[in-house]
């Protein structure tokens, strides 16, 4: 790509190598200003591989095209770069597929794409609905990722895990709803005690609620936050909050970086606070609904319907639909082990586990 960005109008593919060339730059964190920087770090608490995601969000150019392919660092470069990585699909540079924008929303999305299988054979990308003219053609960036919806396309071959935090990461903007998240939680020493994913999704009257707590491939019982987990995601949400009321008002601050960075910085942080508050809600209402019907630990066990539950659309239900994956690792010989994560948690716990291990 930095060899047709030096040829220019002498590229065969002039016409896209130049659109590439005048794309605005200074979007994805990774290529932000240093005051940008650091106030991205203070919102996401990082030391090392702590804190919270993204945790790479700040030097992919310097980890991966300096570091890892020994690359100049000039200005053409920095540009290839960051094109390539927040528009290649596996490598693969697609012409006006890249062009289009994201969505997740079933309403919105209305494409799907297919990748060639071998070389010389065609991308394809077609219609899942009717498409109205004048309407704007969606694509998905994190196709496959844990709360994929569409179950046609459940199995595709793109397993595109990364959530919303990947998203920020890679493009540069914090996607609307319905959002992937998943956290990884630390103790104070540093280590990794736990990672919760949940799906967060907004209804039809507008509330936000978690449609599921883990994702496609796995029992949901299983992945319901402990009372450390919450008290954890309060403490975060608290800080987070702390930070915004000494920091938002600060216009020295916000006068040191472009104005895009000051913005999207303070918007990726409302949506971690948005997205733990709600986690932080939703266990509340669990624990309620059980204390009112308690189910003790020794009948709790892996083929216990009571093991499946979910949200929909903000509503809690145990029991019946909460999951239609037979292809998960789950036990379900009844043995009463119900909580592969409490197992996995005490494992852990004596050990310097980096959240990759997960």
């Amino acid at each position: 790509m930095i060899h047709q960005f030096e040829l220019g109008d002498e590229s065969k593919f002039a016409p896209y190598i130049n659109y590439l060339k005048n794309q605005p730059a200074g979007r994805i964190p990774s290529e932000w200003s240093i005051a940008g920087k650091k106030l991205l770090t203070k919102i996401l608490d990082q030391d090392g591989e702590s804190g919270l995601p993204p945790f790479d969000a700040l030097d992919r150019f310097e980890l991966e095209w300096l570091g890892r392919c020994e690359g100049e660092d000039t200005p053409i470069a920095r540009s290839a770069f960051f094109q390539v990585t927040s528009r290649d699909e596996d490598s693969l540079m697609v012409p006006f597929y890249d062009m289009h924008n994201h969505s997740n929303d079933p309403k919105q999305l209305n494409t799907i794409s297919a990748k060639p299988t071998s070389k010389g054979k065609p991308f394809t990308m077609r219609a899942t609905r009717n498409i109205l003219p004048g309407e704007q053609i969606i694509i998905s960036y994190n196709r496959c990722h844990g709360c994929w919806f569409d179950i046609q396309y459940k199995d595709c071959e793109t397993k595109s895990f990364g959530g919303t935090d990947f998203l920020f990461s890679q493009f540069g903007f914090v996607e609307d709803y319905p959002q992937f998240w998943n956290i990884p939680q630390y103790d104070e020493n540093g280590n990794l005690f736990d990672s919760i994913r949940f799906c967060l999704d907004k209804n039809d009257m507008g509330e936000l609620f978690v449609r599921r707590f883990g994702d496609n491939y796995s029992y949901e019982a299983d992945e319901i936050p402990f009372d450390d987990n919450v008290e954890w995601f309060k403490g975060q949400s608290d800080r987070l909050l702390q930070l915004e009321r000494t920091l938002k008002g600060d216009n020295e601050l916000m006068k040191s970086m472009p104005s895009y960075e000051w913005d999207m910085a303070w918007t990726y942080q409302k949506a971690l606070v948005t997205a733990m508050t709600t986690v932080i809600e939703t266990v509340e209402k669990i624990s309620e609904q059980r204390d009112s019907h308690y189910v003790s630990e020794d009948r709790y066990s892996s083929d216990d319907p009571s093991r499946d539950h979910h949200y929909d659309d903000g509503k809690y239900h145990s029991g019946d639909g909460s999951s239609d994956d037979d292809d998960d690792d789950s036990s379900d010989d009844g043995s009463g082990d119900h909580n592969v994560r409490e197992k996995f948690r005490k494992k852990i716990k004596g050990h310097d586990s980096k959240h990759e291990e997960l």
